[in-house]
């Protein structure tokens, strides 16, 4: 079993990343804004620690609950899912979007036609 573990605090320009276990899943949560300058900075050394957390037995989730995203994030984003998919064709991706953000949740909707066979599901995040 691994031990590795991810958690990257949010920045102004880059999201929250929190890796937990639940049972026998590794649940990676990626959230907040992510419109930094240079994405590849934040996302290639965040693509390198998934796939290591990822690759063990385990079954593996990702949640993105995204304010904002510009659209090198998007195109980061969903190298990130594809590869981590491409490892774990068990992959389940769940996609959060704020009450009225409409925008967020038809990123959701165009990732999910676009990678065909992920388990991926667009959910309205609840907000307390």
């Amino acid at each position: 079993m691994s031990s590795e573990t991810i958690h990257i605090e949010a920045q102004e320009d880059t999201p929250m990343v929190k890796h937990e276990i639940e049972g026998n899943s590794n649940v990676i949560t990626i959230a907040g804004v992510s419109m930094s300058e240079n994405t590849l900075d934040f996302y290639i050394p965040l693509l390198q620690q998934i796939d290591q957390v990822c690759s063990g037995a385990k079954k593996n989730k990702l949640i993105f609950h995204l304010e904002y995203m510009n659209s090198m994030s998007n195109k980061q984003v969903l190298k990130l899912i594809s590869s981590t998919f491409k490892n774990d064709p068990e992959l389940k991706v769940i996609w959060k979007f704020s009450n009225g953000d409409e925008l967020i949740k038809m990123k959701g909707e165009e990732m999910r036609s676009i990678l065909d066979g992920v388990d991926f599901s667009i959910e309205e995040a609840i907000t307390l």
